[in-house]
């Protein structure tokens, strides 16, 4: 199978790699409006490249295209490249706007073609244990679960998401990761939402650099993200360390607890642990047991809390068999229904209901 990757930045180099281990692509083509970096990647991997996205999509034989450009061209790309009969992996988010995003799903929806979001945390083995307890009904209903996410800047000055144009809004560029996981956790619809935003730190930014989101599940369960850029001292990348043993303790954080009627989980990336805990009742009360805790080695980082890899070989098997998308793309659409939902009650101070959102 011929497949096209649209946008050769970091995430497209990063498909590229992936898609060249893959037995079940024959060629690879891709794109990229900068000329150098177009030339570039064509060296790198031996492929042909364009500065014309055209010319990726009206070739007969690309039978699969990964969208990894700036957010503002995911719409134009993902329905061209729907309306020319191929299957299509668009990175998050979906569009930079709620009605782009819509008329993208509708686009698929009537061309009866293979439409997926890149919502590779649902292939990470660290957030996969956690909806395994959940399945295998050890945490019972869940019905609280809280993200603490800090960081140091980590963008840059002069990246394009940071613009508002380019980018739209941190919730779609990257915090929509951290409420698709609750919503697959519960697995429930979202029905209202609330965010407060304090005054950027940093000062460069177009778009906001912190956030506390809270959403309420029509089953009554309650999740809530608190994300902060720029506590993190930043990473200069000492050759001798690993990143995440570099960054442990100095400000950055990405933890998870989960709990629910019969138990608890907490997963963290900075400690390398899955711990889950039972609950049990007693004469004296109610009872808590620790009794599991998990840990994997450094080796093993990108397989446990971002696996594009697996995420990206899984597009290219299910295109190839004629099997549907993991993350069904209307399933895609809520998560990006209840970003947009969570920046509208940022811009104006109150509750926002989901039904709002159409």
């Amino acid at each position: 199978m011929k497949i096209g990757v649209l946008g050769l930045g970091g995430n497209g180099r990063g498909k590229l790699r992936v898609l060249k281990t893959s037995p079940l692509v024959s060629a690879l083509i891709g794109m990229d409006i900068n000329d150098e970096q177009a030339e570039k990647v064509a060296a790198e991997f031996d492929i042909q490249t364009f500065t014309n996205a055209d010319r990726v999509i009206a070739d007969p034989d690309v039978k699969l295209v990964f969208v990894s450009t700036s957010n503002d061209a995911h719409k134009d790309l993902s329905i061209a490249a729907i309306n020319a009969g191929k299957a299509v992996l668009c990175e998050k988010p979906m569009a930079n706007s709620l009605a782009d995003a819509r008329e993208m799903v509708e686009a698929a929806e009537a061309a009866g073609t293979y439409f997926e979001i890149g919502f590779e945390l649902r292939f990470s083995k660290l957030y996969m244990k956690v909806k395994e307890w959940i399945d295998d009904g050890l945490l019972g209903d869940v019905i609280n679960t809280n993200c603490w996410y800090t960081s140091s800047e980590f963008m840059g000055r002069h990246s394009w998401r940071i613009t508002k144009a380019a980018c739209g809004d941190m919730f779609g560029e990257k915090l929509c990761h951290y409420v698709d996981l609750p919503r697959w956790w519960i697995g429930d619809k979202v029905t209202e939402v609330y965010t407060v935003c304090a005054p950027n730190v940093v000062p460069y930014y177009e778009i906001r650099d912190n956030y506390h989101t809270t959403y309420r599940f029509e089953n009554g369960a309650v999740s809530h993200l608190c994300f902060m850029l720029a506590p993190g001292a930043t990473f200069r990348g000492d050759p001798l360390q690993d990143m995440i043993d570099q960054q442990r303790g100095d400000g950055h954080e990405l933890r998870y607890f989960i709990q629910g009627t019969k138990g608890a989980a907490e997963v963290d990336i900075f400690t390398r642990r899955i711990k889950r805990w039972q609950f049990g009742d007693s004469p004296e009360g109610f009872t808590s047991d620790w009794v599991e805790d998990l840990t994997w080695p450094v080796e093993e980082d990108h397989a446990y809390f971002h696996n594009t890899t697996d995420h990206t070989l899984d597009v290219v098997r299910r295109v190839a068999e004629g099997l549907p998308p993991s993350t069904p793309v209307r399933d895609a659409y809520e998560t990006t229904r209840l970003s947009y939902a969570a920046e509208k009650s940022a811009d104006t101070g109150r509750i926002v209901r989901m039904d709002e959102m159409e």
